[in-house]
């Protein structure tokens, strides 16, 4: 019997963006997408309505930035783990998206690779 999947929601306000991770992520047959968010309020709101183990959170988003987004989230669901995906320098924000509740933070530039150890990693 295989495993279970990572339930996973992609906030990001690109849509080009989501779509690529998206694309990439349903490629392991061990991640599974439940949704997408195109600003911080509706990944709030998705992870209400699908309960995921990972969400992969963008920063600077209309509405409500990734920060706020993923305390709101860790408060409400404290297991749901919070991956930052940003264009911003990851050493200069990874103090904040910290003490937002996320458990890590990689440059948008990584590879594949390094998003899904990420996600394995914290789906633990």
């Amino acid at each position: 019997m295989a495993a279970t999947p990572l339930r996973i929601v992609v906030v990001d306000d690109s849509p080009l963006y989501r779509k690529t991770i998206c694309g990439i992520l349903q490629r392991k047959e061990n991640l599974q997408v439940v949704a997408e968010a195109e600003d911080g309020l509706a990944g709030v709101q998705a992870v209400e309505k699908h309960r995921p183990d990972v969400v992969l959170m963008d920063i600077s988003m209309p509405v409500l930035d990734g920060f706020d987004a993923t305390w709101i989230i860790k408060a409400k669901f404290p297991d749901v783990r919070v991956i930052v995906l940003t264009m911003h320098d990851v050493e200069s924000i990874s103090e904040a998206a910290c003490k937002a509740g996320a458990c890590c933070c990689l440059n948008k530039a990584c590879s594949p690779k390094e998003i899904f150890q990420a996600i394995m990693t914290a789906g633990i």
